[in-house]
């Protein structure tokens, strides 16, 4: 439900030629909100039958597809017995009717990630990438000014692998963000810093790494609206913008 998934993956794949980790058991099906007065502020939730479509360019727009996630009804258990969110993840660029599923689950207080899973008919099983993302999200989001996350691109039988380091702050948007679904006030940005570097046997990083810097645009009690990723000389290699979306199976788009 973010180029953090997905799209990152698909970034961190055309640098490495590898795909987007972590196998992570941990527990909780989760949003990211904070109470004020007697409602709460969400801004990743997670409701199911929620969907959002996004547009995404790139290339300076020579490349253009769509991105649609969904919130599955049912919940994956880890082993550790606590349910976690499943969000199918479509492509318009990839095969028709094929799905990627990331599962969302809570604990320590963030959001957390696994994205090494796929589906087995309608069974999900692992791919053994063991592909995932440490610290996605805090829970709090307008109470955390920053944090540091980890993903892991792949890890191999011996150890080897890739590995992006993250760097995030958390910066609140004066101005209504405008997209195609509408425009959202109140929004928090979070710009992040995401080094991408091969790791040896040893586990320390080796051979070149790469830099992107990412804003994410998250809305109250709507989710992710709008990214941003650039490369070191500032220029924009790609944008993800929010064109329609239902919360809960509620149609909320312009």
């Amino acid at each position: 439900m973010r180029r953090r998934g997905s799209e990152c993956a698909r970034n961190v794949a055309a640098a490495t030629a590898a795909a987007v980790g972590l196998v992570v058991a941990l527990g909780g099906c989760a949003a990211v909100g904070v109470r004020q007065g007697d409602a709460t502020v969400d801004f990743f939730p997670l409701l199911p039958n929620s969907s959002w479509e996004y547009a995404v360019s790139r290339r300076a727009g020579a490349e253009r597809f769509l991105f649609m996630a969904t919130v599955r009804q049912d919940e994956f258990v880890p082993t550790n017995g606590r349910p976690c969110r499943i969000v199918d993840e479509r492509y318009t660029d990839a095969s028709e009717g094929q799905r990627f599923p990331i599962v969302y689950c809570s604990e320590g207080g963030f959001l957390h990630r696994v994205m090494s899973l796929e589906y087995r008919g309608d069974a999900l099983q692992d791919n053994g990438l063991h592909s995932g993302e440490l610290r996605f999200l805090p829970r709090d989001l307008r109470g955390t000014p920053s944090w540091e996350g980890r993903t892991n691109a792949y890890r191999l039988s011996d150890g080897s692998g890739f590995d992006v380091q993250q760097l995030h702050q958390v910066i609140p948007e004066a101005e209504p963000v405008q997209v195609p679904a509408g425009a959202f006030a109140q929004c928090l940005r979070v710009d992040t810093t995401a080094v991408h570097s091969a790791i040896g046997v040893d586990g320390a990083p080796v051979g070149p790494r790469f830099v992107f810097y990412y804003s994410d645009w998250y809305a109250p009690n709507v989710g992710l609206v709008r990214t941003e990723q650039r490369d070191v000389r500032g220029e924009t290699l790609a944008t993800i913008e929010l064109i329609r979306y239902e919360i809960g199976g509620e149609t909320a788009a312009r």
